[in-house]
């Protein structure tokens, strides 16, 4: 499992001192994949500012559901978001995780995936532009950093179609199993995402990502 244990994210927090919010990156519509332009903070008081480490209690679902609330979701998704089912089926589904890869990963990659259902959230699924579906539903861009309160460059990989992308495009799209990413509603996609220069294996990083139909979502995972 490569998400943190509540007593490595506390002597985590002991070694970097107090979170440090990071600049602010705008809320993206769910249109369209542009990325989040950078404003100056003013002490982490927005409310879509960004932890550049976690915190001791750090809880992902409630922060991306804050987060959520202070618009980094579309306002047609925030019933979803805040309704019974909001934790598993809509935060959950979103987060990002590590998953078990048997096939090469190109150096300075990280094979994401989201919805981890070792922890019962279902899988997020991946569609083309349809006519029902004139956008399609897929992450269209991924910003990872390290996680350190000292400045730390931020690396993007951009996803502009789904299940290939384009050659202007950053990120590359690949499948878990076999070699067809659309299997089983597009649940069988994997992300591959630009590291930055500045991480090596069993590095803290921040995963903040966004999906082209229902905003942005954050976590930190640690780097296989």
């Amino acid at each position: 499992m490569f998400f943190l244990r509540r007593e490595f994210l506390e002597k985590l927090a002991l070694a970097s001192g107090l979170p440090v919010v990071s600049p602010i990156f705008s809320a993206c519509s769910s249109s369209g994949s542009k990325l989040p332009s950078a404003t100056s903070s003013a002490g982490g008081e927005d409310p879509l500012a960004l932890p550049l480490v976690p915190p001791p209690d750090w809880d992902a679902v409630a922060f991306n559901r804050k987060r959520a609330n202070a618009g980094a979701v579309p306002s047609n998704y925030l019933s979803s978001i805040n309704g019974p089912d909001g934790d598993v089926m809509h935060i959950g589904k979103h987060l990002p995780y590590v998953p078990t890869f048997s096939s090469p990963i190109p150096e300075g990659m990280i094979p994401l995936m989201f919805g981890d259902s070792s922890k019962g959230r279902p899988k997020h699924g991946n569609a083309a532009p349809s006519e029902q579906m004139p956008a399609g539903h897929f992450y269209d861009w991924i910003r990872i950093r390290k996680a350190t309160s000292d400045e730390s460059p931020e690396q993007v990989s951009t996803y502009s179609s789904w299940p290939t992308t384009l050659p202007q495009d950053t990120g590359r799209i690949t499948a878990k199993e076999g070699t067809d990413p659309t299997i089983d509603g597009g649940k069988n996609t994997v992300y591959l995402a630009l590291l930055p220069p500045n991480v090596r294996s069993g590095d803290l990083v921040r995963v903040h990502a966004h999906c082209n139909l229902h905003g942005e979502y954050v976590d930190f995972l640690v780097v296989p």
